[in-house]
């Protein structure tokens, strides 16, 4: 059992294939036999709708490699590559974030190529704990996508501790409360109550209550003051079951460098920003992706590459042309897709409702179960499904703890 620490259709629109796009454009590359034809979202009818009689019925999983170090998507631009300087890093095929899609969604006949045809029971089990959470809008907090990607981690590591850096209005540790009733929380956050006005701090009144530590407000420790060698030597707890979440806005890589020294395996990074991009003055030059592609930080992200079992970037729900209908604009700071990306540098997501009618079903019935506008017309909708930040999963070589007795 593994310890975690805690450190945003029915589509009020009809689907269209298009020959070219005069606004938007869903780019997908040539292959050397066809081009999956593009698509757009008509605004201009209020039917929900598929012309299904030339849609490709690809999904958007991982197809075969084509080449020695990068894996290609099916109708995706997009391509991974298992090495440094490439705006998609992947590594080994060993995180659930690899499989997020085969996890969540059941495929007919059970083919990972095939569409998604039905949600799994682990699917329709985070729907209702989402349907449940503390704070329905949860505005400086995690949405569907990365709320998916913590229940998963945690359901598939099954962590005995779970230390949770950046804890604001307690919602983070809900989802890692209800995808584990077992393992211990370390809940960390320099304030006593959340900002953005989100009122009461979410705190774990279940019967688990008793796992979890509070280290926030006047009880705030800093996650790298913990007693770590103190809480190992004692067998307190298990650095190799232990998962760091990290949400703090601080330096991501020294942190991860940090407590991998302690031997700590698994670290998901909620706010993975991309380079040039983040919140605070850290997120702009310290998160995985930046480290993996910003030539200064070359050594960095060497280091880091070589010192990693495996990395994955978690899929997003949809894909980004689904807020087509959307007026919010593009946030300065990243953290959202926008109709308009490119999808060169996010990897593919795991429902299609753009490209195959199955999925699209799926989602309608996902939005309709939260409550959720499909067209993302309205802002609070298009955050829900839009807000996405590239959460990672890195799983660490395992090192010799330094500093023990």
């Amino acid at each position: 059992m593994v310890l975690v620490f805690i450190i945003g259709f029915a589509v009020g629109s009809t689907l269209h294939l298009m020959n070219q796009l005069s606004s938007v454009e869903k780019y997908i590359p040539d292959t050397p036999s066809v081009r999956t034809p593009l698509i757009r979202l008509d605004t201009a009818s209020a039917a929900s709708n598929i012309d299904t009689s030339t849609r490709s019925s690809s999904s958007n999983i991982v197809s075969p490699i084509i080449g020695p170090k990068s894996t290609k998507f099916a109708n995706w631009p997009a391509i991974a590559y298992e090495e440094v300087g490439h705006s998609l890093v992947t590594k080994g095929d060993d995180s659930m974030f690899h499989h997020a899609r085969d996890l969540y969604f059941s495929q007919e006949g059970y083919v990972t190529n095939n569409p998604a045809t039905t949600m799994t029971p682990l699917m329709e089990e985070f729907l209702q704990v989402y349907k449940n959470r503390p704070d329905p809008v949860n505005l400086c907090g995690i949405r569907i996508n990365h709320a998916l990607a913590l229940f998963l981690a945690v359901k598939q590591i099954q962590p005995t501790l779970v230390v949770e850096s950046g804890v604001n209005a307690g919602v983070s540790t809900y989802f890692i409360r209800a995808a584990s009733p077992t393992t211990r929380i370390f809940a960390i956050d320099t304030l006593a109550e959340p900002i953005c006005g989100q009122g009461t701090r979410w705190l774990d009144t279940t019967k688990s209550k008793d796992k979890t530590i509070n280290y926030t407000g006047e009880n705030f420790v800093d996650l790298m003051d913990l007693d770590w060698s103190g809480m190992i030597s004692r067998k307190e707890i298990d650095p190799a079951k232990t998962l760091v979440f990290l949400d703090d806005h601080l330096h991501a890589y020294k942190r991860i460098v940090g407590v991998m020294k302690f031997g700590v395996r698994h670290i998901v990074v909620e706010d993975n920003y991309k380079l040039s991009e983040g919140a605070t003055y850290n997120d702009r030059k310290s998160t995985p992706k930046q480290m993996f592609l910003g030539a200064q930080y070359k050594t960095e992200g060497d280091w880091l590459f070589h010192n990693m079992v495996a990395y994955a970037e978690f899929p997003p729900l949809v894909p980004p042309i689904v807020s087509i209908q959307s007026k919010t604009p593009r946030k300065r700071a990243g953290g959202f897709m926008v109709a308009s990306d490119t999808n060169r540098d996010i990897t593919a997501p795991m429902l299609r409702p753009d490209l195959n009618e199955s999925e699209l079903q799926i989602y309608h019935s996902i939005a309709k179960t939260l409550g959720v506008d499909p067209s993302l017309v309205d802002e609070e909708s298009y955050m829900q499904f839009m807000n996405y930040n590239q959460i990672c999963h890195l799983e660490l070589l395992a090192m010799p703890p330094w500093n023990m007795e």
